[in-house]
């Protein structure tokens, strides 16, 4: 499992050619696979532990 840091430095490569919403996106999703150890929408959702409903950020 990567640390933060390392999950961090390796988005920010993966992403600078990508607009800043969508680069947002694949960090979180990153975040959220990796957190989880699951690829499915609602379990990433859920371990993104944000302050908002869990269908407003499967729709995102």
């Amino acid at each position: 499992m990567l640390s933060t840091d390392q999950l961090t430095k390796f988005a920010a490569e993966l992403c600078r050619d990508l607009s800043k919403p969508l680069g947002k996106f694949v960090t979180q999703m990153l975040f959220g696979i990796q957190a989880s150890q699951d690829v499915k929408l609602s379990n990433i959702g859920r371990a993104l532990e944000e302050a908002i409903p869990l269908i407003r950020t499967e729709k995102r």
